[in-house]
């Protein structure tokens, strides 16, 4: 089912498509050309992990441009904007659930949020993996297919979906050198409060209400989690929402600003200037070039 978001096109989830509900699939990615050629960029409302077999290119996540090549894995979230660059459509494997396919089952509501690859701020939503690796990942989605192809388990495929996560997760952190560590479960709900809200409430104090301790603290814990202040993770989440919108739409520069929650279209025009270098104008005029 595909959706017209105000500046992209929204693809949801098909939970019918195999008669009952089922909120996972696995698709051949060469089965997509016909929706990368008409909307190569695009928004998805659910999860995806998609695994290149073959083929060359660009893959663009965000501000993100990624090489395509084999073994080479892509993590993408609910509302990313995404784009194909490719002359052929690659040959892969697309890995897509709905987030409570797994949460609503088992006892950890917060299990995908919390895997390094979907929320990781200090790697890129990518890995490659060598080809043992990259056979023994295929092999699980593999199964998937046949599964959803011929029984349909719900509890099987679960337990593959799982399967697959945890795998993935020790690989990307394993990869990419992250320690273990738990999130602090203030932090999660402040990354939860701020996807939420950001476009109204940009005051650290808002979210510090919400979680029920003051702003130093949360500011504390903030810094220590990711390095950065309460506030610049804010002005950041405004920023990457602002580059968006200037990409993909014609939307006027203080209309922009009215919908992040800026009355003031001259603050915003001086804090994107400061934030990424550029006007919003000439940024956007760099991205048409």
């Amino acid at each position: 089912m595909v959706m017209q978001s105000e500046y992209c096109k929204t693809f949801n989830f098909s939970r019918t498509k195999y008669g009952g509900e089922l909120l996972i699939d696995l698709i051949r990615l060469e089965s997509l050309a016909k929706y990368i050629r008409r909307e190569p960029r695009h928004c998805l409302t659910y999860y995806d992990i998609t695994l290149i077999r073959e083929g060359t290119g660009q893959f663009i996540l965000d501000d993100h441009d990624f090489q395509v090549s084999t073994n080479r894995l892509y993590f993408t979230v609910p509302g990313q904007v995404r784009e194909w660059k490719v002359a052929e459509i690659p040959r892969g494997l697309v890995l897509i659930f709905e987030e409570e396919f797994l949460c609503t089952f088992f006892s950890d509501p917060m299990f995908v949020k919390k895997l390094s690859f979907f929320r990781n701020r200090q790697a890129l939503p990518q890995l490659s993996l060598n080809a043992e690796q990259g056979e023994y990942f295929t092999n699980i989605l593999r199964q998937i297919e046949q599964e959803i192809a011929e029984n349909k388990e719900t509890h099987l495929l679960r337990a593959l979906l799982y399967q697959a996560l945890a795998w993935l997760n020790n690989v990307y952190r394993s990869q990419n050198k992250l320690e273990e560590k738990l999130q602090n479960l203030k932090v999660t709900r402040f990354f939860q409060l701020v996807d939420q809200h950001f476009r109204s409430e940009h005051a650290v104090s808002f979210y510090a209400s919400k979680i029920c301790i003051t702003p130093g603290y949360l500011n504390d814990l903030v810094k220590k989690e990711t390095g950065l202040s309460a506030k610049q993770y804010i002005i950041n989440r405004l920023m990457n929402e602002a580059r968006r919108l200037l990409q993909l739409s014609e939307i006027p520069v203080t209309d922009i600003a009215w919908t992040l929650g800026f009355g003031d279209s001259s603050y915003f025009i001086r804090l994107f200037r400061s934030e990424n270098g550029v006007s919003p104008l000439g940024f956007r005029k760099q991205h048409l070039s």
